[in-house]
């Protein structure tokens, strides 16, 4: 339906009163304040607390057809930022945010002024410019935290231009205290492990685009760049790859090839092991550092996100005294972190456990870990081989590879032994098919299972900023299959708490197929994954998808990230 009025030519008033955020009682009170005070009509409704900054914003915009933006938690790029002046920047109110090529976007608080300002920025830039408006305390606070970090490194920054090279590291140990500040570039290498440690990120990724350094961290599954350092930065570039490959052992003048290694850093008292990979680019070396926190370990089977369900279907199945419990999910799922917490849950000073592992990725009191070596023929096989020699209650097998290992896994679960372990596969059921497709007989199959876990990982919905929206058809159809009672579910746009993504951390969603006298069955007439998955549902198996439709409704994710996940 067309709109009844020319919203072109009403004034402010007239547009909030429109939008129905003020009333007639409420402008006619700031009517007669405005003429105590002397403000703007907009600026006395917003100092009154009659509408917030944001909304008249926001009706600005609507009215004169511009696009707005949020800048809380925004990251401002250096390169952007360092195209126009700083007394351009205060004066105008005017915050260059990234660059593209030939297109720069900008954050201005006047909406009615935003083509004066594309024009002056294009000009002085020579790029096409991309205008947003944005309020004005946002800005403010923006430019003002950019700021802040950009006084923070810049000492940092400055002193390494007398600093040579590091020399290869002849520790063995290989721990550091990353409050050690005995070089510039000691400092600056540190920072961005502290800064990883801080934020809670899983990996960092260390890359040199053109003459600039942009680093970048995995935070709750997705990376972000956090860090971006301008041309200045183009001739440290090898100081920053040879300290972090001194910090590991590894042969700095070695560029040709990709190199691995490790090392453990502390801060704060807490300890961090650092898995640092090298790869050789045509911009020089490639940087990754897989970040390995001590404190994830706190991880149990009561707070990974089971449901009530899935929770009683698992501790059900590690209770049994011997069998084979599989883990699956793609790279990240979090399927190390399940099966450090499955044993947690069985470990007794009375059981011996035995895990071998490619890396061993946690260092753990109690258990006797093996880190497979490929190099001098112990592989994962030659390494189950020599435990079960060693009379363990329960084995850890990092991951089933091949038929080999598969088959000696099925054996010792045979003989006595609870072996846990991962395997690549999309579905708990389609494990089934996985393991019979590098050479395990459906028979001995359906004999040592005793169930198999499949997992995702999905980011949690900030507590903060979540607001109850209506059921989506989706969930509305999972909630009448299972007659659950629920009107609304929970969707986050972002605020300052979560740096404006919405979310904060993540959850599991699981499946757990459990080997009933029904699916064993199946599993010995080779019936396919569906069928398989059918059979089981008549004994309570509830799918992935389902799993992470009851955590929507209980507003701890939301359907975008069942969608990106599940399917």
């Amino acid at each position: 339906m067309a709109e009844a009025v020319d919203k072109s030519k009403m004034r402010i008033g007239d547009v909030l009163e429109y939008r129905g955020y003020v009333t007639k009682v409420q402008m006619d009170a700031a009517f007669k304040k405005q003429k105590e005070t002397g403000l703007r009509l907009g600026e006395q409704l917003i100092a009154s607390g009659v509408v917030s900054e944001e909304i008249m914003l926001e009706c600005l915009c609507w009215q004169k057809d511009v696009a707005m933006m949020s800048v809380v938690g925004l990251e401002i790029s250096p390169t952007a930022y360092g195209m126009l002046s700083e007394d351009y920047i205060e004066q105008n109110l005017v915050l260059p945010i990234d660059i593209k090529g030939k297109i720069i976007t900008v954050v201005h608080s006047d909406p009615l002024n935003l083509s004066f300002i594309a024009d002056e920025v294009g000009h002085k830039t020579n790029c096409k410019v991309e205008m947003f408006a944005a309020t004005e305390g946002g800005i403010r606070k923006c430019i003002e935290e950019y700021r802040e970090k950009m006084r923070e490194f810049q000492p940092l920054i400055d002193a390494l231009d007398g600093e040579s090279p590091d020399k290869p590291n002849p520790m063995t140990d290989l721990v550091y205290d990353l409050d050690d500040a005995a070089t510039p570039m000691i400092s600056f290498c540190n920072m961005i492990l502290k800064t990883g440690m801080q934020k809670g990120a899983t990996d960092i990724f260390i890359e040199f685009h053109a003459d600039q350094l942009q680093i970048r961290y995995k935070l709750d599954g997705e990376v972000q760049e956090l860090l971006k350092f301008p041309s200045l930065f183009d001739k440290h570039k090898e100081k920053v790859v040879a300290r972090l490959k001194t910090m590991a052992n590894m042969d700095i003048s070695e560029k040709r090839v990709p190199q691995d290694s490790k090392f453990k850093a502390v801060y704060l008292k807490k300890s961090m092991d650092c898995r640092i990979s090298t790869l050789p680019t045509v911009e020089g070396e490639r940087v990754v550092l897989r970040l390995l926190q001590k404190d994830r370990l706190n991880v149990t089977l009561s707070n990974a996100g089971f449901s009530n369900y899935s929770f009683k279907v698992m501790t059900q199945l590690l209770a049994k005294p011997y069998g084979l419990l599989l883990v699956t999910g793609p790279t990240g799922s979090g399927k190390t972190t399940t099966l450090y917490a499955s044993l947690a849950h069985v470990w007794t000073p009375k059981k011996s456990v035995v895990t071998v592992e490619d890396p061993v990725e946690y260092e753990i009191l109690n258990y006797a870990q093996v880190q497979v070596n490929t190099d001098v023929g112990l592989g994962f096989a030659e390494s189950l081989r020599a435990i079960l020699r060693q009379a363990p209650d329960i084995i850890l097998v990092g991951e089933i590879r091949d038929g080999e290992t598969a088959k000696i896994a099925c054996e010792a679960a045979m003989t006595g032994h609870m072996v846990l372990s991962t395997l690549h596969a999309n579905t708990a059921a389609s494990s089934v098919m996985r393991l019979t497709e590098i050479g395990v007989d459906h028979y001995l199959m359906s004999s040592v299972l005793i169930g198999a876990l499949s997992q995702r990982l999905v980011r949690k919905l900030c507590v903060r900023c979540r607001k109850k929206v209506p059921l989506v058809k989706e969930i509305q159809l999972f909630a009448n299959r299972y007659k659950l009672k629920s009107q609304f579910v929970y969707d986050s746009k972002g605020c300052e708490y979560c740096r404006g993504s919405g979310y904060v951390g993540r959850l599991g969603i699981h499946e757990v197929l459990v080997n009933t006298p029904e699916v064993g069955d199946a599993i010995t007439r080779k019936v396919p994954p569906m069928d398989l998955e059918a059979v089981a549902r008549k004994k309570g198996f509830i799918s992935l998808k389902d799993d992470a439709y009851l955590k929507v409704l209980q507003g701890l994710t939301d359907l975008k990230q069942v969608l990106k996940a599940a399917g």
